[in-house]
């Protein structure tokens, strides 16, 4: 029997943990922790649903970023669909409750499983159909023996469920999808159109999906805005594959934080870029809805700020449909303290109780670190903050291990602000996904409060 495995990974009760930390100061917390600023996720998250709303198009946040109801409920705001993306099957259980409430208020809901189907799962994604109703789960296809196994699982289940398919397409990425010049992508899309089309099928064709990951590797606005218009294209040379006689109207889905969020550079450029995206997505809406995808955004990291996707704060104020792209708007951080001083090396060095278990192993392409010492707590008197563009000067995290991290200064020793024993910083991570995935929970402040005091606890989702 079909079942959910949500039981085999029971959570931290979310009322023990407020006992423990809503009220502390974050000077006064144990470390390692990893703190969310709630302010500015929620700035972030407001301003994609606005520029998403001002240019027609829909929007489906991943929520792999973060694992939590509470920030999933964020991405996709109070009102309008809440329809999400996962990337593992234990994450749309999760938010199966949530998403039951959104149907039951009226509100469109739906999850798509973001990665290729597998055999094992789709039990638990028939079951997860069951409860949350026809065109409500969603899965990724690619391959047509992976599909004709799945349409038989599903001709096969006790369930009188529907699923939707998107045809995942490779745009550039070559991790998952296939492209629209291989041989085999015509007859995918035809065997999917041919045995979903007819009335009582238990799945259909929902649309084209691209993900533009390696937009990570962009170093510019332009790189970033080239992408989005990329994908466009991509999917719109998908459609040709479509047979007349397929009626539907279907989604288009394209993005990646790098490329997603540089809608808000179109809304008010005047270019030739501008132009041409405009161009593309008024063919497309023609007939078809488009919809853009994005997980990272709400949180940020180096990684995200090194693609310079968007202008930062130097360049450019904020607006109701524009977040810079900074360091300022990074939301997560990671709190962790000074247990030793070695001020005697080549330069000044500090171990911190934190290392690659803690901040994953993924350095940054912009600067030899694997986090930032931010201007919070012990460093709040700093001269300078490490900028890999201007400066170079400040505190990085310049070494880790599994269980420690070495705090190195750059720049001139003379203009070191030392550290001590005992003091603890805040660091900017270089992959907010990997930071939070090392930790049960985050502990949430609010930067339009005081921004020092915890206000609540988020319990991050657990398991496959």
């Amino acid at each position: 029997m079909a079942t959910t495995t949500t039981p085999n990974f029971p959570l931290p009760s979310h009322a023990a943990l407020a006992t423990q930390y809503v009220g502390r100061k974050l000077a006064d917390l144990p470390t390692p922790a990893v703190v969310l600023d709630r302010a500015i996720i929620r700035r972030n998250c407001t301003t994609m649903l606005n520029v998403c709303s001002e240019l027609g198009v829909g929007f489906r946040p991943h929520v792999k970023s973060h694992k939590t109801t509470e920030l999933s409920k964020l991405q996709v705001g109070e009102s309008g669909p809440a329809d999400l993306i996962t990337s593992t099957i234990i994450e749309a259980e999760s938010l199966a409750p949530w998403l039951l409430k959104c149907q039951a208020e009226g509100r469109e809901a739906s999850v798509l499983y973001g990665v290729p189907v597998s055999q094992s799962g789709i039990p638990r994604l028939v079951t997860l159909a069951s409860k949350l109703g026809p065109g409500s789960v969603n899965v990724i296809i690619d391959n047509e023996d992976a599909f004709g196994k799945f349409h038989d699982r599903l001709l096969a289940s006790e369930n009188n469920v529907q699923l939707g398919i998107f045809i995942k397409i490779d745009t550039g990425y070559h991790r998952a999808g296939i492209k629209t010049s291989s041989p085999a992508f015509p007859s995918l899309v035809q065997t999917i159109v041919s045995k979903t089309q007819h009335a009582g099928s238990r799945a259909f064709l929902k649309g084209f999906y691209s993900h533009f990951g390696h937009s990570y590797a962009g170093n510019t606005e332009d790189d970033a805005a080239n992408g989005l218009i990329e994908e466009l294209v991509g999917l719109e040379e998908a459609l040709k594959a479509v047979p007349s006689s397929f009626t539907r109207k279907l989604v288009l889905s394209v993005g990646a934080t790098p490329t997603a969020t540089a809608a808000q550079n179109l809304l008010s450029r005047s270019s030739p870029k501008v132009q041409e995206f405009q161009g593309v997505l008024k063919r497309l809406q023609k007939d078809h809805a488009v919809e853009l995808h994005a997980g990272v955004y709400p949180l940020l990291d180096c990684q995200q700020v090194a693609t310079h996707a968007r202008p930062s704060s130097s360049s450019r104020e904020a607006t109701w449909a524009f977040q810079p792209l900074s360091k300022e708007n990074i939301a997560i951080r990671m709190l962790v303290e000074v247990t030793s001083v070695y001020n005697e090396r080549s330069k000044p060095e500090a171990l911190v109780s934190a290392g690659s278990l803690a901040m994953g192993r993924e350095p940054c392409k912009s600067y030899t670190g694997w986090g930032i010492v931010t201007p919070a707590l012990g460093n709040s008197n700093a001269k300078h903050i490490y900028d890999e563009r201007e400066g170079k000067t400040g505190w990085i995290v310049g070494r880790i291990s599994q269980e420690h991290g070495i705090l190195t200064w750059e720049g001139e020793r003379s203009e070191c602000n030392e550290l001590s024993i005992g003091d603890k910083v805040m660091v900017w991570p270089n992959h907010a996904c990997v930071t939070g995935a090392g930790f049960g929970w985050y502990l949430i402040v609010d930067s339009d409060m005081d921004g020092e005091t915890v206000v609540d606890v988020w319990v991050r989702w657990r398991g496959w």
